[in-house]
C-alpha cells in the first residue's frame, strides 16, 4: 500500500500544466500517432525516452506514451508482474535491496505502474540514493498529472481514462484518497466506467469516476481473435 502522500505531491498532481483538465484522449489519433515510424509521437522513440528517464519528455508525451502502449500487442489491461507475490513479501519483511531489485524487474513487464515507481522511489531513498530516487519519483508525478489532465474524476462527464484498474487505485491514493470499498461498471453514453466509492474526506467527494473503454476494447478484439 501508499504510504500517506503529503499535500505537497498532491499539489503537484494538480498543479495546472499545458494540457486543460477535462483533455479527453482522441484514441484514433493516438493509434495512428503512435504506429507512424515519421511521427514525433512514434511510439517505440517515445518508450525509449520513458524507459531512460528521459526529463524533456512533455506532457503531451507522456499522454501519448501512457495510452500509445495500450494498442500495442503486448497490452494486457488486467496482468499483474510476475514478481507480485515475491514483492509484496520483500515489502513486508522491509527487505529494502530485494524490493529495490523486484520493483525494477515488476516495471519492467508493467511500465506505468504508479504504486511501484513511488515505492522504487522511497526504497532507493532509504539506500541514499537521491538521484535515483528524484527521478522514479518524478516520472511518477508526470505521469500521474498526464493521466488526469483527461479529467477530474469527479463525476461521469469527467471520468480520468486508464488503461489498468491497478491504476484507479493507485490515483486514488496519490490523489490523497482512500477507497471505501465499494465499486460499479456504469455506461454513460455508451463508454464503459468504474465508479469507485471513497471513504469520507476533507474535499466531500463521494465517488471517482474512471473511464475503462481501452481495457474493454483490448478484451474485444482478444475475443474477436480467438474466434
Amino acid at each position: 500500500m501508499f504510504k500517506i502522500i503529503t499535500v505537497a505531491l498532491v499539489s503537484l498532481l494538480f498543479f495546472p500544466t499545458g494540457f486543460a483538465q477535462n483533455a479527453k484522449p482522441d484514441f484514433k489519433k493516438i493509434e495512428k500517432e503512435t504506429k507512424d515510424k515519421s511521427s514525433h509521437f512514434f511510439y517505440s522513440a517515445l518508450l525509449k525516452r520513458y524507459n531512460n528517464n528521459d526529463t524533456t519528455l512533455t506532457e503531451e508525451e507522456y499522454r501519448y506514451v501512457y495510452y500509445g502502449s495500450s494498442f500495442q500487442d503486448n497490452y494486457s489491461p488486467y496482468g499483474k508482474p510476475s514478481v507480485n507475490d515475491e514483492l509484496k513479501k520483500a515489502i513486508n519483511a522491509d527487505a529494502t535491496d530485494k524490493v529495490i531489485e523486484l520493483e525494477r524487474k515488476a516495471l519492467a513487464e508493467y511500465l506505468f505502474n504508479l504504486r511501484d515507481l513511488y515505492t522504487l522511489s522511497r526504497m532507493l531513498l532509504k539506500k541514499g540514493d537521491s538521484t535515483g530516487a528524484d527521478a522514479y519519483h518524478d516520472k511518477m508525478v508526470a505521469l500521474g498529472r498526464a493521466i488526469i489532465s483527461t479529467g477530474d474524476g469527479t463525476s461521469d462527464s469527467s471520468a480520468i481514462y486508464v488503461i489498468s484498474v491497478d491504476h484507479e487505485y493507485d490515483l486514488i491514493s496519490l490523489l490523497g484518497y482512500k477507497f471505501g470499498g465499494g465499486q460499479a461498471l456504469i455506461n454513460k453514453n455508451g463508454a464503459p466506467m468504474d465508479q469507485m466509492k471513497l471513504e469520507k474526506n476533507r474535499n466531500n467527494v463521494d465517488y471517482l469516476y474512471f473511464n475503462v473503454e481501452r481495457l474493454f476494447a483490448a478484451m474485444d478484439k482478444l475475443f474477436k481473435d480467438r474466434k
